[in-house]
């Protein structure tokens, strides 16, 4: 995805956690109250989303392993086991009706990347660094400061957005449809909202999120609709699921959308070309699916990285001995 499509996104998760349907409890944790005072603390760093974002491709260049988990047909495999994720991911339950890898459970295989390795690691270092800074008297040069954590939230936004991008999870040289597909979202981030590219922010509406054009496209609209109406799971999908788990999953499920969204006889077009096909009539559905479920997923890792530190930390009860794992 590209840069304003990365920011966007971040900034819609900041909304789903703001605007959402989100439950007061779940697996005994106080969902909402922890989702708010995420946002809150969101609220002051902010302006920050464009670079935070945007740093993994921009800085990191870490682009040919961390920003993919690809897979690929493997005709001598043994049945794929195929992973679960909360039943309000729209990619899952649409591959899950639709895919034939689903239906006649056929062989796929590891290729290469470890963006599921980049984005457990990098939940585990945003815990860490808030335990620094909780640590730390306010002023010691050591301790994170709060803009720098925010940006690794938004850098962590990346990685996982990346997972629900298909091509991101499909082993075949797609390079020409791949960034045909991305400039197409840019294009309608760019024509739906009011940005600064100046100062590389957003201009905000009232709520604080970026501000709408009167030119707002109905695949972008689509997506805000549903990032404050559907409902909220804040579960991985299984309870032995951490981060790696579940992105892995996502995964799984972006790659057989890759399948499907461009398949074998369409290959690596050009946009015209891709415009020409089949596949493309259902473009706009699957793109409202997965960028939805995209800002589904980092709200979702948010909120487990925020309640981790905020339990260990400043919300543990009194007298409660430090938990350091």
């Amino acid at each position: 995805m590209k840069k304003y499509t990365h920011a966007w996104l971040a900034m819609m998760a900041m909304k789903r956690l703001d605007l959402g349907p989100i439950p007061d409890v779940e697996d005994s944790q106080e969902v909402a109250k922890y989702a708010r005072t995420l946002v809150r603390w969101f609220k002051n760093y902010r302006d920050f989303v464009v670079q935070g974002a945007w740093y993994p491709d921009e800085v990191f260049s870490d682009m040919g392993k961390s920003h993919g988990l690809k897979y690929t047909p493997f005709e001598a495999g043994e049945k794929p086991k195929f992973m679960s994720l909360p039943e309000t991911m729209e990619v899952y339950r649409l591959m899950k009706a639709e895919s034939p890898i689903v239906k006649k459970k056929e062989p796929f295989i590891f290729s290469k990347g470890n963006l599921q390795d980049r984005c457990d690691a990098m939940a585990h270092t945003i815990v860490d660094n808030f335990k620094i800074q909780y640590r730390e008297e306010k002023g010691n040069p050591i301790s994170p400061s709060s803009t720098h954590m925010a940006m690794r939230f938004y850098i962590m936004s990346h990685y996982l957005a990346d997972g629900h991008m298909p091509l991101h999870c499909d082993a075949r040289s797609l390079s020409t449809i791949h960034a045909a597909i991305e400039k197409s979202w840019e294009d309608q981030v760019k024509k739906s909202y009011r940005i600064d590219m100046r100062n590389n922010r957003f201009y905000y509406d009232p709520d604080g999120f970026p501000l709408a054009t009167d030119k707002m496209t109905a695949l972008i609209g689509e997506v805000e609709q549903k990032i404050i109406s559907r409902p909220f799971i804040y579960n991985w999908g299984s309870s032995k699921y951490s981060t790696r788990d579940y992105i892995t999953a996502v995964a799984q499920y972006s790659y057989m959308l890759a399948r499907q969204m461009v398949p074998t006889t369409v290959g690596n077009a050009s946009w015209g070309k891709y415009k020409e096909t089949e596949a493309f009539q259902r473009f706009d559905e699957y793109s409202s699916m997965l960028l939805a479920d995209a800002v589904d997923s980092i709200a979702r890792a948010w909120l487990h990285v925020w309640i981790r530190y905020r339990e260990w930390g400043p919300d543990k009860p009194k007298n409660t001995p430090d938990n350091y794992s």
